[in-house]
């Protein structure tokens, strides 16, 4: 994507044989709306920067007519009117016309501007730039067109040959985000808030001498929870991870070792936990059910309760057996979570008496998942009132309720538009400069950029709960607890006294 200098983005001519839009006729007479959430860098005197949606195409320079060809881009003028005004301009340093920005920016691929006739704005879910960048990932280098119901576990045990940068461009996640303090979090990371939410609710005593983290990305919330755990808690406690991931192993050991952990590896599928009856305390599972083996039906099949295959058949079944309620009326194709409630399954069978699991994921309640297009594979919504019946089914005694409720995240605080933190690294990247895609304050951004802020224009913050921001509110945390630990004394608090009644 640069060039053998890294000191600057290689020429655009690359991307040339991307197919071109044509100008003519009644796209002439669009409006040209400039992408809401774009960052422009400024390089040196007379060279801008901006980057395109898709990370495999190099970052855009322009030269000064090609940063007012993209500052005319407010809504009002036409198509004609820029072509006119900049279409034979030579609007960056390698050569390009305004004609030819005109014909690439609103592709897909680049996404810096949209031309109709409205905004594409409004509320996220209906936003235009979600469906551009829909188009964007349907189109993904390493998408699969058509994807069998194990194409998730082939990516994650395939797919992923290394951990670099993974979280920063693949699939960021809430955890990821929050690596590092943050003053949504009360100045804690997510590791240091969810290990002191789990003592809160007296998960800690007695402590557990098993824990299993599930898909632990590079390992940050362990080394961040051993931060808020005394030595004394954290003694004693095996700390497993389990991966399908091989690469990220590695990096979930090193960080977990280094924080004082007496931390194991296992790769495996947490689908068949390799693990015996009744064996482990603890299992935290940070966004990996829509990583789980979704099955896909017809419509026909849930009428019929045929299954078009053996492992269809399988799967209707089990949802019979679980007495599920299945919304009505019944899509033409539907998407059931089955490895995820074959993990739950897996739960009870590997959880001591009065073992517990924390599970967090983006989902719903009501009605099918949707697929979500992710760069070289597709994550699917959980289905959460179909997990909250397993849970119940089995057994396990269930809570549940939004991540940001289950953490207390202040809800006021303002942070960097995601959109903008992946430009940013871009342009430090071409730089040479380290940044991380994390969640930003505004003084905790100056901080980490310096004196590289004040060459930016275009950053905006979003509320932390805003769902143009990260959509945390679809981010849900069930909690279940398998019966027959030991009984524990309960009490109130009056004036300083504790008051204990035993159950």
């Amino acid at each position: 994507m640069f060039d053998q200098q890294h000191d600057s983005p290689v020429s655009m001519t690359q991307p040339d044989r991307l197919q071109a839009l044509s100008l003519e006729g009644e796209t002439l007479q669009q409006r040209a709306w400039r992408m809401p959430d774009i960052i422009v860098y400024q390089h040196n005197v007379n060279e801008w920067w901006v980057t395109p949606l898709d990370e495999e195409l190099p970052l855009i320079r322009l030269n000064r007519a090609g940063a007012s060809l993209l500052g005319a881009m407010d809504g009002r003028a036409t198509l004609q009117t820029l072509l006119d005004q900049f279409g034979t301009w030579v609007c960056s340093p390698s050569g390009e016309t305004g004609r030819w920005h005109l014909e690439h920016w609103s592709l897909p691929r680049y996404s810096l501007c949209f031309y109709g006739a409205e905004a594409p704005s409004g509320h996220s879910v209906h936003a235009k730039w979600d469906l551009l960048l829909q188009r964007v990932r349907d189109h993904w280098p390493g998408n699969a067109p058509v994807e069998s119901d194990q194409h998730l576990t082939e990516f994650h045990h395939k797919g992923i040959q290394q951990h670099h940068g993974h979280f920063e461009i693949i699939e960021t996640t809430v955890s990821h985000l929050f690596r590092e303090p943050c003053e949504a979090l009360h100045g804690l990371t997510y590791g240091r808030l969810l290990a002191k939410t789990l003592r809160q609710l007296g998960w800690w005593n007695p402590k557990p001498r098993r824990i299993v983290e599930v898909g632990a990305g590079l390992g940050y919330v362990s080394r961040e929870m051993a931060r808020e755990l005394s030595a004394n808690e954290q003694q004693g406690c095996e700390y497993v991870f389990l991966d399908l991931t091989r690469p990220f192993l590695t990096s979930q050991m090193q960080l977990a070792r280094e924080a004082g952990w007496d931390a194991h590896a296992v790769h495996a599928n947490a689908e068949q936990l390799p693990f015996p009856d009744a064996s482990v305390d603890l299992v935290i599972d940070n966004e990996n059910l829509a990583d789980m083996t979704p099955t896909h039906f017809k419509k026909e099949e849930f009428e019929s309760w045929k299954g078009a295959t053996p492992e269809h058949q399988t799967v209707l079944e089990l949802i019979r057996r679980l007495r599920l309620p299945l919304d009505q009326p019944l899509p033409d194709e539907i998407i059931v979570n089955s490895g995820a409630m074959t993990f739950l399954m897996e739960l009870w069978r590997v959880l001591r008496p009065g073992g517990r699991a924390v599970l967090i994921e983006f989902g719903i309640e009501t009605g099918w998942p949707d697929p979500v297009r992710l760069p070289g594979h597709t994550e699917y919504e959980v289905q959460f009132s179909h997990l909250r019946q397993t849970a119940r089914w089995l057994g396990f005694r269930e809570q549940y309720c939004p991540l940001p409720q289950f953490l207390s995240i202040q809800p006021d605080t303002q942070v960097l538009c995601t959109g903008a933190a992946y430009a940013i690294r871009r342009f430090c990247e071409a730089e040479g400069k380290p940044f991380a895609v994390r969640a930003y304050t505004e003084s905790e951004l100056a901080d980490s950029l310096g004196e590289l802020l004040s060459k930016l224009t275009g950053l905006h913050y979003h509320n932390v709960l805003d769902p143009a921001w990260f959509s945390l509110w679809d981010f849900k945390a069930l909690i279940v607890e398998k019966p027959g630990g030991v009984q524990r004394p309960a009490y109130r608090e009056s004036k300083g006294f504790r008051w204990y009644s035993q159950h």
